[in-house]
């Protein structure tokens, strides 16, 4: 079996993201508005609030970090994403359990429903049969584009500074849980979010126009 693909130091991962046209510290503003947006809850609000308002807030943020580099939105069958449309390469955002832990892999805090378990057959599928998951060559996954990968985010609700993210590429969905991983790159550590410089937010110099959907 062929083990998962981590990117873990800093120059692995610099260069791995580089082929998303991304640093690691432009992920820092989307984790900021996550946990931001977990934090923006009161008593009186619905049990699901703070994970409801992280996931539209990574959505939103992964859609100001990739939109100004050429990418396009995308929500074909209700999956929420970032497409690059030269490679069909999909990124989603995911809230997960705990992220960058090497001897597991992440999983989404809400179970994926049967359209993400399609998206990712579509994009991964090609690579193997059922029973060989996730035992895919690495030469295969290199030359494979239309891949969906997901960039997950853990808070920890004990320790608001145990915060961490991964981009990963699950090989499938079982039971709404991802199975098995082809490539984890770890962009925030354990005990990276603690050390970090606070993010600066920019003024709006209109480099970037965003249009607002009305019904």
């Amino acid at each position: 079996m062929h083990a998962v693909r981590i990117f873990h130091s800093p120059s692995d991962v610099a260069n791995r993201l580089s082929q998303f046209g991304i640093v690691a510290e432009d992920v820092n503003p989307l984790i900021e508005a996550v946990v931001a947006a977990r934090n923006d809850v009161v008593s009186a609000d619905a049990r699901t609030a703070a994970g409801t308002k992280a996931y539209l807030a990574g959505v939103r943020h992964l859609r100001f970090l990739f939109l100004p580099k050429g990418w396009q939105s995308d929500s074909t069958n209700g999956v929420e994403s970032v497409v690059h449309v030269e490679t069909g390469m999909r990124i989603v955002y995911q809230s997960v359990e705990s992220a960058c832990v090497a001897i597991r892999g992440p999983q989404p805090i809400n179970a994926k429903g049967p359209a993400a378990e399609n998206a990712i057959k579509m994009g991964q599928g090609v690579l193997f049969r059922d029973e060989e998951l996730p035992e895919v060559a690495p030469e295969k996954i290199a030359d494979l584009n239309s891949m969906l990968w997901f960039l997950c985010v853990s808070v920890n609700d004990e320790d608001e500074e145990d915060v961490r993210a991964e981009l990963s590429l699950p090989a499938a969905i079982e039971s709404g849980q991802f199975k098995g991983f082809l490539e984890r790159i770890f962009i925030v550590k354990g005990g990276d979010w603690k050390a970090r410089s606070p993010v600066m937010t920019p003024e709006d110099d209109g480099a970037y126009e965003f249009s607002i959907a009305r019904k």
